[in-house]
């Protein structure tokens, strides 16, 4: 026998309709999921010190266990997605959840420190597919109105955990040595693989489908794309995004930057403030609680006001249009704007106090509008990118976590030689500098948007229903509170 599958799911298989206290628990489980293998990013600074003592290695070898582990985070992202689409979400779940485990097992009982620096690449290449599909599984999870408490959890996780990261293991490190404190982080994550095995259902509409069809006997006859197919345009097009789209190359560059100032000061806080304040590096390492602050902060602006005011606008125009009409992705550039002012206002305020003369707490406050712009940025820009290009999302998501990934793996080797020869206060002015170029490009993409994306190929073109062939719009991705639909390389695998 055989058959197409059906676009709907019998209720008792449909993620939405099961009971809201399930549901909650499959997505904590995940939220806890995603906190080790986040904070193990930059977990490994606080104790860096130690490790250099033990392995009698460099400042600069050192540094790459936190390089390495994002340069593995850059081939992990790319790969969740098509993973999650070949074979389901629970197996990608369960399968990087017991390799994070044992990659961190790996790294805890390193004899030398070039297989330290093995298995904090592969904790990372392994562990970040889960940064891919963890935005899928809530949509398959919660109805648009639901995921806002939602989104927000996994946006301060995954902004909070690795700002606040060093903070932990630069408290305990004067108590525990570094194996233990790994050690910690083994066990984290192998608890959590083990709810991720006994707890996490399949949650992906196509591989229920699959498994419905399967069980009653129904040779399931789809047309999708081959396993070839899926990997070239996962692969692919992230890379054609950043080739062809200048509104994607700038706002990516932008971003990472920012992102990247994170790793770049896990080496230059603690030059800052031994160099003035002459705190060890443990003691300074424990200044990015004021970084998490901001991330915390910048988390409630952007659901308690910029959410509330675009969702307002948004059925303004709807009435105004008699539905006809929609909101344009340049609503979503606020906060970006916002963003890009407090990221060169903390920086700023970093460079002229840091002084020896001016008392340690003011320094320390500027991390406060750094984090703020970060989480605010991040929020703002990627459901911008969701609304200009409603079949590319996924793809230009993931280009720009990659690039991110690049600039993050590098940024840390650079931050000592950036300071030792420029000066710590050049250093800083430098950077300031830098990221004051994010209010103009802002400023020129709220102005100029409909014009630049006139000349997209995939960007959105009008906000007149009537002038848009095809009015499903929507797409699967992190921060995203919509229905649950795939897109890989501008195809889309709807319910």
């Amino acid at each position: 026998m055989s058959g197409l599958l059906s676009c709907a799911l019998p209720s008792e298989h449909d993620p939405r309709q099961w009971s809201r206290r399930k549901r909650w628990m499959i997505a904590l489980i995940i939220w806890n999921l995603i906190a080790p293998i986040d904070l193990a990013m930059t977990f490994y600074s606080g104790v860096q010190g130690q490790i250099q003592d033990e392995f009698g290695t460099s400042n600069t070898l050192a540094t790459l266990g936190v390089g390495l582990y994002n340069l593995g985070g850059v081939f992990g992202v790319l790969i969740g997605g098509p993973l999650s689409e070949l074979y389901g979400r629970r197996p990608v779940y369960v399968v990087c959840s017991i390799c994070f485990v044992v990659f961190s097992l790996g790294s805890t009982l390193s004899p030398n420190v070039s297989t330290l620096l093995i298995c904090r690449g592969l904790m990372g290449l392994l562990g970040s597919p889960i940064f891919s599909i963890y935005g899928g599984s809530v949509a398959d999870l919660f109805t648009p109105e639901e995921r806002g408490p939602v989104v927000a959890l996994f946006t301060l996780v995954l902004q909070g955990a690795p700002t606040i990261g060093p903070v932990p293991s630069s408290f305990l490190g004067p108590i525990f040595p570094w194996r233990s404190l790994f050690g910690f982080i083994t066990i984290w994550g192998g608890v959590l693989a083990a709810a991720t095995i006994l707890f996490i259902p399949e949650t992906e509409p196509k591989k229920i489908r699959r498994k419905i069809a399967e069980s009653e006997g129904i040779v399931v006859d789809i047309k999708e794309v081959k396993s070839s197919k899926v990997w070239s345009r996962a692969l692919l097009a992230p890379i054609t995004m950043l080739r062809y789209e200048p509104i994607m190359i700038w706002t990516t560059l932008y971003h990472s930057f920012v992102f990247g100032l994170l790793f770049l000061l896990l080496e230059a806080y603690p030059l800052i403030y031994d160099t003035h304040y002459s705190m060890s590096r443990e003691q300074a390492d424990l200044v990015f609680i004021a970084p998490f602050i901001g991330n915390v902060l910048g988390v409630l602006i952007y659901f308690g006001y910029y959410k509330p005011q675009y969702e307002a606008r948004q059925r303004i125009i709807q009435l105004e249009s008699a539905g006809k009409s929609e909101i344009e992705p340049e609503a979503r550039l606020p906060g970006v704007l916002l963003a890009s002012l407090l990221v060169p206002i903390g920086l700023f305020w970093l460079t002229f106090s840091a002084r020896p003369d001016v008392h340690y707490i003011f320094p320390i406050v500027s991390g406060v509008p750094i984090g703020m712009g970060m989480t605010l940025l991040q929020l703002s820009l990627f459901n911008y990118y969701i609304d200009l290009y409603p079949t590319m999302s996924a793809s230009t998501i993931a280009a720009n976590s990659a690039v991110r990934g690049v600039v993050a793996t590098v940024l840390p080797s650079v931050g000592l030689p950036l300071y030792t020869s420029l000066g710590i206060r050049n250093a800083n002015v430098l950077l300031a500098c830098i990221s004051c170029i994010g209010f103009p490009t802002g400023v020129i993409l709220y102005v100029f948007g409909r014009r630049l994306r006139a000349a997209s190929r995939w960007a959105k073109q009008a906000t007149d229903a009537d002038s848009l062939p095809h009015r499903n719009i929507e797409a699967a991705a992190p921060l995203l509170a919509r229905s649950p639909q795939t897109h890989y390389g501008g195809t889309s695998s709807s319910e």
